[in-house]
């Protein structure tokens, strides 16, 4: 009975053996082939990453392009020249005078207003003045005239520097009529001077 036992032992084990070996071999294969496989999966991510470059290119377009030009034109800048209105007080009654500057524009400031009744009187005013001042003042004294035919246009150069007046003072004197500015208390710099030039128009006595 002893000598059957140990006969029939390693014909037992052998067929164990060979199942494990062939579970190692299934397992394997079955790791080969998930390698093989998360290859094929890691390409499909890789094809996307241009797609996604793509969809972030169109949102990165707005970033680089800058503000408008249009928007960075100061807005108290007249492009085509037309005179500003300011607001007038003082003894004279006149509620409202027009505005009209030039960078550079050439003059001395006065208080005193001159009467520009005739185109004499306009060429005498203007002398002195340049940057297209000239025309803008003629100009402007001729759309007075016509608007108010039963009134007296006068000017005066008011202020020369970086920034207009917010208003002006017009008094009746001896002498006429005096026209002070109200300038903003300010620092500001530039780099060329501004000619500041008020129109009006005085009703007739």
């Amino acid at each position: 009975m002893q000598t059957s036992w140990s006969t029939l032992a390693p014909s037992v084990s052998r067929p164990r053996a060979g199942r494990a070996g062939l579970a190692v071999l299934v397992l394997a294969g079955g790791l080969s082939a998930c390698a093989s496989g998360g290859d094929s999966a890691t390409d499909p991510y890789a094809t996307s990453r241009p797609s996604d470059t793509a969809s972030g290119s169109p949102s990165e377009t707005p970033s680089e392009t800058p503000g408008e030009t249009p928007g960075e034109t100061p807005p108290g800048e007249p492009s085509d020249g037309a005179p500003a209105t300011v607001r007038a007080v003082g003894s004279a009654g006149i509620t409202e005078a027009l505005l009209v500057d030039a960078t550079e524009g050439g003059g001395s400031p006065s208080t005193l207003a001159f009467a520009l009744d005739t185109d004499q009187a306009v060429d005498d005013f203007v002398v002195g003045l340049q940057a297209g001042l000239p025309d803008e003042v003629a100009s402007t004294v001729a759309d007075l005239a016509d608007q108010s035919p039963d009134a007296t246009p006068y000017g005066a150069v008011v202020s020369t520097g970086c920034e207009p007046p917010r208003s002006v003072a017009i008094d009746a004197g001896e002498a006429g009529f005096e026209v002070v500015p109200v300038l903003p208390k300010s620092t500001v710099q530039c780099l060329a001077p501004v000619t500041y030039v008020v129109l009006f128009a005085a009703p007739d006595a």
